[in-house]
């Protein structure tokens, strides 16, 4: 199914990033499923999308606004709680960085990152298509 590029099909998208935006750090929204979080985060960002072009048409060329959205500053994170599944709209300004020079720094030996947890889905689909692959 192809997602509508109407405006008027966001409105729930736009009420809540208007919400974020106008908070200090952003606002986080509870969905029942994984699957709910990441279709509507889709949709917020499907939302967005359409208000740059919009903005493209609005704007001239040259105005800071032209094909910019005024819901850019925001990022979308699922996050797991003990209190359930979270959609957060955080504010990237809200952010506190602890930032140092490199000039004055002392070297040290840097330490191996360690890799990113693998998602669940991610891992269900692989042993999935390796089941299949078997079956064949």
């Amino acid at each position: 199914m192809v997602a509508s590029n109407s405006r008027f099909s966001y409105s729930d998208c736009y009420q809540l990033m208007d919400q974020a935006i106008a908070d200090a750090k952003g606002i986080r929204i509870k969905f029942a499923t994984q699957e709910e979080a990441w279709h509507f985060r889709i949709r917020l960002h499907t939302a967005r999308r359409i208000d740059r072009t919009d903005n493209m048409e609005t704007y001239p060329l040259g105005n800071p606004m032209h094909g910019r959205s005024a819901y850019d500053p925001l990022t979308m994170r699922i996050r797991e709680r003990a209190d359930g599944l979270w959609l957060q709209l955080e504010k990237v300004d809200a952010r506190e960085f602890e930032v140092t020079s490199l000039t004055d720094d002392e070297p040290q030996p840097d330490l191996p990152l360690k890799p990113p947890p693998t998602p669940r889905n991610v891992v269900n689909r692989i042993l999935e298509v390796r089941t299949l692959k078997r079956r064949i």
